[in-house]
């Protein structure tokens, strides 16, 4: 997945200065109302896998599993003006 800087982003989350380039990498992010949304989009090979109905796999760095959300639909949509996800 490659991530896309988008109109409401309003930070760019900074990769940990112990990680190298290959382990993590700089994102645009919007953060408010306690939570923090980034957009990304597949690569052609990830597209393809996507269509053939393989899997999406979340991987959180760390010992617990904060609550989260992968959506297809933006959050920011008239149809979602409250973008928080509880």
């Amino acid at each position: 997945m490659i991530p896309q800087r988008f109109r409401e982003s309003n930070r760019v989350m900074r990769k940990p200065a112990e990680m190298t380039e290959e382990e993590c990498f700089d994102i645009h992010a919007f953060v408010g109302g306690g939570q923090v949304i980034t957009c990304w989009r597949p690569t052609p090979e990830e597209l393809v896998k996507l269509n053939l109905g393989e899997p999406v796999w979340l991987t959180v760095i760390g010992q617990t599993m904060p609550p989260v959300a992968i959506v297809v639909d933006s959050p920011f949509e008239h149809s979602n003006p409250d973008p928080v996800f509880s």
